[in-house]
């Protein structure tokens, strides 16, 4: 069942509302040598680029 596009668009605005870390706390905490907020601002991104390409291999393309 294809999903609707306003519900592509709800989990986009989740997903990217989510790569960007204001919710985190202001302490520099660090994981592997980097800031928390760059590790998840990049697997949030990383997240985005999955769901983007599982709806690109998904979707039914109109004939040209």
């Amino acid at each position: 069942m294809p999903l609707s596009v306003r519900t592509i668009v709800l989990i986009y605005l989740v997903l990217f509302g989510l790569a960007i870390p204001w919710y985190l706390p202001e302490d520099p905490r660090l994981v592997l040598g980097m800031p928390l907020w760059v590790g998840t601002a990049l697997l949030f991104s990383f997240i985005i680029s999955l769901f983007t390409a599982w709806l690109l291999l998904r979707m039914q393309w109109p004939d040209e």
